[in-house]
């Protein structure tokens, strides 16, 4: 009943709301700058979230000046637009904000003010602009109507693309010769509320699968590397490794305005977090003239599921708040998901403030709380093992920045310091048999076990980029963080070691243009590490990592990258001496583990070669990776003593070094079909190898994957459906250390669609698993949920 009146509350929050809509929700907003060709010259159109305001125009010289009023930029880059000579007879055209709520387009001709037309048509204003090269010699303006086949939502010169992960600055997409994929607002928006979490929303992009525990908690894979080989940012500030790894399920998707994924080592960037891959979490971030507004969505459907999130940003402010429950979901068959099954509640409130204390100098100071309760690990269990649950999760964000952006030319630089406190509750059961005296004969003891565990993370970080001329850029600085962490155990009143994590690196980094055409990249870091415990154990190391590549581009469609980087990565203390007088301890899926205290850090030698298409229709890559690790940290199976008379039996598997390679292909392309239909896909097969002979552990192993998904937006109505394709994962070392098959393939189907019944209202509609396949979820033994309907509310105001 509490559910129900929690979303009840939510949603009379929202209704009233989006009635009571008042004068400042009429202020524009342009989101979005398209170039398109034309048979008569070029369009340009700006898409806006309303449409409707007054466009004055004039010349200058050779400018046509259009001055739309009440409206602000809004560009997902955060600056203005501009675009050298998009075509003959232009040298360019700037999309920029005179002042706070106007926007001023400006067309330059080469030798006169270019023939422009202005229209508005439902949420953009579009300009159709002639040229040189089309038939326009008598004056008159191009036509209205274009040719749909010659459209392009994403032509190449016009449609650049910035990513922060490469190389830890704003950097055009097309200049960053490792792997970066990208998701942007736009498309997480499309997707909720089928994200549950942010690993959600990455699983469709290629080379990226994600380990379950539950339906909340897991890690990203890699191109074959999970857990704490992955390193996650948050706005630009590390999440500590937990249990599982860094935790995807503690950042509400809602919140987050971009996702970057850095794929390949990257320790010579950021640290030995990231042996496999980097994953940047972008939330939204407070404007200094943003409109004092508001975004909320609601939602509910199947197994019990309901959500609402409300957002509000103002100049230099943004606050938020979600709230989702959800009942047990059943598979495709109607069956519970075992264990226990699936339920779980989550609550986050969130802020971030800016102060600009000049127009180069500003303060971002932000807050996070989120909570999630009750969530089952379906995923979790495997012998001894019999049922596992996070009863709770907080975690605590508290951050403070420095930025001087220097817009001058001279070198900019940022300080950041963060504090991090993650308190959770987790509970299981071991079943076990053992011989029980006097008559020893074998009985089967169910043994309950409830953890608190605290990690308290404090880091601090600073890096300065520093122009080289107009070719390229230096970044250089360094990272400090340390994690603490201590367990309690509930059901023995005992309290285990305090255990600190110290890593200090420093780094430098360089982009230069040696060529109009041809772009070097690369760098190196140095890094110390410090592990010790209460108890006496500890661990230092340190080492020196680099990365080099380079982007040839052999037409102005038609690019070459080729990028080496490498990982390192030190054992943890559990890997050298366990946590158990034995010298053993739990891991996840694997059961008792057996340390050794001579384990050797992993290093990796990663390759990356691609190969990039982009034309005004169609966008096509393709990229062959190879990773040799040396010294991999995995597990080994060992004859295991004598079972004792009484108790538990004893590890029959420990940590060892192997040698392991990873390589494979990734395939990614998108055509318009028309204006408003497009249709994308991408595949991606990894094969692993342990030069040892032994198959790889399961949840090591990424199959081959494949997405299709046809899209279709007209400003009004807009939708996808998509299609989502997993192999088998064949021969691989299971949960309970015997050879076996892993996941088997699967096929299944999404769908979304969304209608505008005001130009800042949409009614959403989506359906995951459309044809309630029966299949398990990749990489683990659990099946996943079978139909699921959410039907949802978006308004802004």
């Amino acid at each position: 009943m509490q559910r129900l009146t929690t979303f009840s509350n939510l949603a009379i929050a929202s209704t009233i709301l989006f009635i009571n809509q008042p004068a400042w929700a009429n202020i524009n907003q342009i989101t979005n700058v398209v170039v398109y060709e034309t048979d008569d010259g070029i369009e340009l159109s700006l898409e806006s979230n309303n449409g409707m305001s007054s466009v004055s125009t004039s010349t200058e010289d050779k400018n046509f000046i259009a001055d739309i009023a009440n409206t602000q930029l809004r560009l997902q880059s955060g600056g203005d637009f501009t675009i050298q000579n998009p075509a003959p007879g232009i040298t360019q055209i700037t999309v920029t904000s005179p002042d706070a709520n106007s926007v001023r387009v400006i067309v330059t001709g080469e030798s006169a003010p270019p023939v422009v037309k202005v229209e508005q048509k439902d949420q953009e204003f579009l300009l159709f602009i002639a040229t040189t090269a089309a038939s326009t010699t008598t004056g008159e303006a191009p036509p209205t109507e274009t040719p749909e086949t010659t459209d392009s939502k994403s032509p190449p010169d016009t449609d650049i693309e910035l990513v922060i992960t490469a190389n830890r600055r704003s950097t055009p997409l097309e200049n960053t010769p490792a792997t970066v994929e990208i998701k942007t607002r736009e498309e997480l928006q499309r997707e909720q509320p089928l994200n549950r979490t942010v690993g959600e929303a990455l699983q469709t992009l290629p080379g990226i699968v994600i380990n379950r525990l539950g339906l909340l908690s897991g890690s990203a894979n890699i191109r074959g590397l999970t857990g704490e080989r992955i390193g996650v940012l948050v706005d630009g500030e590390r999440l500590p490794n937990l249990e599982f790894g860094p935790d995807l399920g503690s950042v509400d998707p809602f919140r987050v305005q971009r996702l970057e994924v850095l794929k390949g080592p990257a320790s010579s960037i950021y640290g030995a977090d990231a042996f496999g891959g980097v994953i940047n979490i972008i939330t939204t971030t407070p404007q200094p003239d943003a409109p004092l507004q508001a975004r909320a969505y609601v939602y509910g459907g199947g197994f019990a599921e309901y959500g609402g999130n409300l957002e509000i940003t103002g100049p230099n402010f943004v606050i938020g708040t979600s709230r989702r429950v959800a009942g047990d979901a059943t598979d495709a068959a109607g069956n519970l998901i075992p264990p226990q099954g699936t339920a779980y509640e989550i609550f986050d409130i969130y802020g971030t403030g800016r102060i600009d204390l000049d127009a180069n100098q500003r303060l971002e100071l932000r807050f996070d709380r989120y909570r999630q309760d009750n969530a089952d690990l379906n995923g979790f269990p495997s012998p001894p093992f019999i049922a596992a649950k996070n009863v709770f999760r907080d975690r605590d964000r508290y951050s403070l920045s420095y930025i001087n952006e220097n817009k001058d030319g001279g070198t900019s630089f940022n300080l950041r310091s963060y504090y991090q406190k993650s308190a959770r509750r987790f509970d299981n059961a071991t079943q076990v048999t053992v011989s029980i005296p006097p008559t020893f004969r074998p009985q089967t003891i169910t043994t309950p076990s409830s953890t608190f565990t605290l990690t308290e993370s404090y880091g601090f970080s600073g890096s300065a980029d520093t122009p080289l001329g107009n070719a390229g850029n230096l970044i250089y600085g360094i990272d400090i963080s340390q994690d603490n962490s201590i367990s309690d155990n509930l059901i023995n009143n005992t309290t285990g070691s305090l255990g600190t994590r110290n890593f200090y690196g420093a780094f430098v980094q360089s982009t230069y243009d040696l060529a109009r055409n041809f772009t070097l990249a690369g760098g190196l870091r140095y890094d110390i590490f410090n592990f010790k415990e209460s108890t006496g154990a500890e661990n230092n190391t340190n080492a020196v990592t680099f990365n080099i590549g380079s982007i040839y581009r052999i037409t102005n469609t038609l690019a070459a990258r080729v990028n080496f980087a490498q990982g390192f990565r030190p054992p943890r203390l559990v890997d050298l001496f366990g946590s158990d007088n034995d010298r053993t301890f739990f891991a996840p899926t694997r059961g008792r583990v057996l340390a050794d205290p001579n384990i050797k850090p992993e290093r990796a030698n990663n390759f990356d070669i691609g190969l990039n298409y982009s034309s005004n229709t169609f966008r096509a890559g393709v990229t062959y990776f190879r990773n040799d690790i040396s010294d991999f940290i995995g597990f080994e199976s060992i004859t295991p003593p004598p079972p004792p008379r009484f108790g538990a039996p004893a590890a029959s598997i420990r940590v060892a070094n192997k040698d392991v390679l990873l390589q494979g292909i990734e395939f990614s392309a998108s055509y318009l079909l028309t204006r408003n239909l497009t249709v994308e896909g991408n595949l991606t097969y990894v094969n692993g190898e342990d030069k040892s002979g032994t198959p790889l552990s399961q949840l090591e192993v990424s199959p081959l994957t494949a997405l299709i998904r046809l899209l279709y937006d007209n400003n009004q109505f807009s939708g996808y459906l998509q299609s989502r394709f997993y192999g088998g994962q064949g021969t691989v070392l299971l949960s309970d250390n015997r050879v076996g098959n892993g996941s088997p393939a699967a096929t299944v189907f999404d769908l979304a669609i969304g209608y505008k019944v005001t130009p800042s209202t949409q009614l959403t509609l989506s359906v995951e698993n459309l044809f309630n396949a029966e299949y398990i979820y990749p990489t683990v033994n659990f099946p996943a949920p079978g139909t699921r309907v959410l039907a949802g509310i978006r308004a802004d105001f």
